[in-house]
């Protein structure tokens, strides 16, 4: 009986969690940027300034999500317009989106796979 019951409630549970799923942050490819790059657009490099340094995508503003003041430098972004974010391989721009998305952004957009794929496949 425990076996029939878990089989019957395990598919809602998977269900429930998937509806938890954020629908202001949406991961982008390299090429779905490279588009969006074809407009004006607000894109944010989330990794540290020395890194920043080192190269980033063009028309990039440097917002480094473990400084201190990430919060404090996002208040010069249009919370109401997409921004599109990166950092080197995704993981910092993943928590980016996430606080980001708390402080009342509409849409983001997270470049999957950070810089490290946009130089893989669109820088040439």
């Amino acid at each position: 009986m425990k076996k029939i019951f878990l089989l019957i409630l395990c598919p809602f549970l998977f269900l429930s969690c998937k509806g938890q799923e954020s629908h202001k942050i949406k991961k982008i490819t390299a090429d779905e940027l490279d588009t969006a790059l074809q407009d004006t657009i607000q894109l944010v490099d989330v990794r540290t300034p020395a890194e920043y340094k080192q190269g980033h995508i063009e028309g990039a503003l440097n917002i480094d999500v473990t400084g201190a003041s990430f919060e404090k430098d996002l208040q010069q972004l249009n919370k109401n317009e997409p921004v599109y974010i990166y950092c080197r391989s995704g993981q910092r721009s993943n928590t980016a989106a996430k606080k980001m998305e708390q402080a009342g952004f509409n849409t983001v957009y997270d470049l999957k796979g950070g810089i490290n794929k946009w130089n893989m496949e669109v820088v040439r």
